[in-house]
């Protein structure tokens, strides 16, 4: 049941290797190749002329960030990462990495390799939700029963519950076995080999208690999400992927990222586990693949206001009980964002609001799980370092 319990869950084990310094050598234009059959052109991220160090690191020269750079590569090293990162303000790459990170035809990945982010995702849904509540058609104090008439307890629960993880609904993922009690198929042959149906993804819902009373607690879970998803279909009349390439990815230009695609999508290997199709049962939860090229490409957009007014950008920050946003994760005092973890991939998009560099952002994603515990410790001792910036 490996799949039930890694679709969001943080990250595993990592093993440890010699550190890492930064080296002189000739400058690299960092170049980008194709990684995998479903790697296409550029896409708009314009990466500099930058330093190539040891074991696959491209680094910006400018001093300011020498220290920085340092503490991320000699983090990754001590954690034994292999997978790609990327490290950037608004107007600057400062590094990107992909040490031992090998792509599908075994060559180095590089910015456009396509990794599945798993729940971050979930920022890319709930995004949506604002741009639909942007365009006034739909409201956070809207109940489930608006949209799901036969559904009793979404006469409780809200938009504004769904998006915070406080709707008491039981996770269709993490706790597969109750959602599905009663099924005549394996819960995880349900939502991934076998496909999971609209009807039938209602129809369990429809047949569970709540776990609590809506906006008393927060709890995470897969089901808010996905019902999201659902939500945005039925207001946009197109399928949550067909609706994400429109708004977000197209107009950013983000060639490199898909939603709802069945199969295997990356461009890096999935040997160690087995690549699990999901069907179209994770959209809105757990369904994005991207590169780091085009995670910047959003998160520069998203929270300098281009996608969202200002008004649901403070919402999505808007931590209740400090525990979960729309879309976000507190990451200490001055920084957010979102994990995601399914099969062998791990991911997390990280900004930091600092000082001294203005919003820094940290993207990475391996194929490895044996690094995802790793990633998180990276994500920490990063925290650590900017906190004071």
């Amino acid at each position: 049941m490996l799949l039930i319990h890694t679709l969001i869950l943080p990250c595993m084990a990592c093993s440890k290797s010699d550190s890492t310094s930064v080296m002189d050598t000739t400058p690299s234009t960092l170049q980008s190749e194709e990684t995998g059959s479903s790697s296409t052109e550029k896409g708009p991220v314009d990466f500099p002329d930058l330093k190539e160090s040891d074991d696959h690191f491209f680094i910006n020269e400018d001093t300011k960030y020498e220290k920085l750079i340092q503490a991320v590569i000699q983090s990754a090293s001590v954690n034994g990462y292999h997978g790609v990162m990327l490290l950037a303000t608004d107007e600057e790459i400062i590094l990107f990495g992909a040490p031992g990170a090998m792509a599908i035809d075994n060559t180095p990945s590089d910015p456009y390799t396509i990794y599945e982010v798993g729940s971050i995702s979930k920022t890319f849904t709930a995004v949506m939700v604002m741009k639909l509540i942007d365009q006034g058609k739909m409201r956070m104090d809207d109940y489930l029963a608006k949209y799901f008439p036969e559904y009793k307890a979404g006469r409780e629960i809200t938009i504004a519950n769904l998006l915070n993880m406080q709707s008491g609904i039981v996770d269709y993922v993490n706790q597969a076995e109750v959602f599905f009690a009663g099924a005549d198929r394996d819960p995880e042959e349900i939502i991934t080999t076998a496909g999971l149906t609209d009807e039938e993804f209602l129809s369990f819902l429809y047949a569970q208690d709540l776990q609590f009373e809506p906006g008393t607690k927060t709890r995470y879970c897969n089901t808010n999400y996905h019902l999201l998803a659902l939500i945005i279909e039925q207001l946009t009349g197109e399928s949550f992927g067909e609706a994400v390439k429109r708004e977000i990815f197209d107009p950013l230009g983000m060639t490199h990222s898909s939603a709802m695609t069945v199969g295997d999508e990356t461009s890096v290997p999935d040997s160690t586990i087995g690549y699990h199709q999901f069907q179209e049962g994770a959209r809105g939860a757990g369904d994005i693949h991207s590169c780091m090229a085009d995670m910047i490409v959003f998160d520069r957009a998203l929270f300098d206001g281009d996608l969202i007014s200002v008004k649901s950008l403070t919402r999505m920050k808007d931590f209740k009980d400090g525990n979960y946003g729309c879309g976000l994760f507190p990451y200490g005092e001055h920084a957010y964002g979102h994990s995601g973890s399914v099969a062998c991939y791990g991911s997390e998009n990280v900004v930091f609001e600092t000082e001294e560099f203005g919003r820094v952002y940290f993207i990475a994603s391996t194929a490895d799980p044996d690094c995802m515990m790793g990633l998180e410790s990276i994500v920490s001792q990063l925290t650590g370092y900017l906190k004071n910036k």
